[in-house]
């Protein structure tokens, strides 16, 4: 008895040990020296929210290396800077890769060409490779297969994928990557047949948050509202999924719910049974609430050019308008001076601050200088991760800020495009 004991003992000491990540490891290289590099792993893929696992910067020849914990296979992004790529990281794995961001034409973000990745040796027990390769293989059958499934409506055609994929790559003997391929298929056959699909793919089975395909199925096949169907009563978990998603769609319909849709997500993070659910409730709030209307605005502490240190706090009484600016060229001349004129207007009525890039800060004093422009100029520094913050896609970007440091608008339109409209509509309610 005593022995059983102290064997009981020693595996209640050991459990959490086998339960704890797995190290993974990132060896690369960028084209970018002394870049913040960030590895970020996505929480669930519903929301896709993310979690800072590693960060890093690459060295002045643009070399780095992240090391983190994982339990499971984690659908993740390597970011530099702000440019990210994806990734699909195997516990123990061991990536050598390498990062490639293009310059970018300023003048578009919607042209702009995106990061390249390209991988140099893996160890991960043969994962990745067959993942991409499994991926590809779908895709391609499914151009191949175009008007035969979808017009001709011969879906018997996707049993042979299995047959093939096995044929060509070996049996699949990865969870992750069987899942995938059977919800890769589910999103063809939904278009065909909605109900079997659900019936056959999600009706007790397991909710699978690290799947997109799947999130994105399920998103599909439940467009409407159907708390009270029969099946989501068999299946209470996914049920409140399907419930998180419809609060979603209801939000970005019609945002004047906001406080009740927050209402909902707080009680099932609250009272939810899941705890995947839990965290999902509480991403999903976050997202709702991220730069809504009377948000609290993300804060800051940056130098002006004199290097005395500016905070958000120091507008609390202040209606704020928030420009973000890069390199000055003749595209945003005429932005700066109907923006100088509606200052004029606007009198203390709402503050103007520029926040230059850190490359482009010295410019902007010489063009505050010379052009006689009055209000704040501050410099972005190292500070770059302020740009997630706001969301700053493209520039010049504008935000304008509530008192007491909420959100009034973001984005806001550009000085020749409505801008003083909008100022006044939110002066006015204050």
């Amino acid at each position: 008895m005593k022995n059983k004991r102290i064997l009981g003992l020693i595996l209640a000491f050991l459990c959490p040990i086998f339960m704890l990540g797995q190290n993974v490891s990132v060896v690369g290289k960028t084209n970018i020296p002394n870049a913040l590099v960030r590895l970020l792993a996505y929480d669930e893929m519903m929301t896709r929210e993310q979690t800072k696992i590693a960060e890093t910067h690459s060295d002045k020849d643009g070399k780095f290396n992240l090391t983190a914990e994982i339990s499971e296979i984690t659908p993740a992004q390597i970011a530099i800077n702000l440019e990210r790529v994806d990734m699909i990281l195997s516990p123990d794995g061991k990536y050598d890769l390498e990062i490639i961001v293009p310059k970018q034409n300023e003048s578009s973000y919607f042209e702009k060409e995106q990061p390249v990745l390209k991988i140099n040796a893996i160890d991960d027990g043969g994962f990745y490779s067959q993942y991409v390769a499994t991926q590809t293989f779908i895709d391609d059958f499914l151009f191949e297969n175009f008007d035969k499934i979808y017009r001709g409506r011969k879906t018997s055609l996707l049993d042979t994928i299995d047959n093939q994929i096995v044929r060509n790559f070996g049996e699949i003997k990865n969870t992750y990557i069987s899942d995938f391929i059977k919800y890769r298929k589910a999103s063809v056959l939904m278009t065909v047949n909605a109900k079997k699909t659900l019936a056959d793919y999600y009706d007790n089975q397991e909710v699978l948050y690290s799947q997109a395909v799947y999130m994105d199925v399920l998103a599909e096949l439940f467009k409407s509202s159907v708390r009270n169907d029969d099946f989501l009563s068999r299946n209470p978990q996914l049920a409140e999924v399907v419930e998180m998603m419809n609060l979603r769609k209801s939000f970005y319909v019609n945002q004047q719910n906001k406080n009740q849709i927050l209402n909902s997500l707080e009680n099932i993070e609250k009272s939810s049974k899941y705890q995947q659910n839990k965290a999902m409730a509480k991403n999903l709030a976050r997202q709702i609430e991220d730069l809504s209307y009377d948000s609290k605005a993300p804060d800051f502490s940056l130098k002006d050019k004199t290097g005395k240190l500016v905070k958000l706090s120091d507008y609390q009484n202040d209606m704020v308008l928030l420009q973000f600016v890069d390199s000055y060229s003749p595209l945003n001349e005429h932005e700066f001076a109907v923006l100088n004129e509606l200052q004029r207007q606007w009198n203390d009525t709402i503050q103007v601050v520029t926040i230059a890039t850190k490359n482009s800060f010295d410019d902007y004093v010489q063009l505050f200088d010379s052009q006689g422009y009055k209000w704040q100029l501050l410099n972005l520094g190292d500070n770059i991760l302020l740009l997630e913050d706001y969301h700053v896609m493209l520039y010049p970007a504008y935000i304008i800020l509530k008192r007491k440091n909420r959100i009034g608008m973001a984005p806001a339109p550009s000085p020749d495009h409505n801008l003083d409209k909008h100022v006044r509509r939110i002066y006015k309610y204050l």
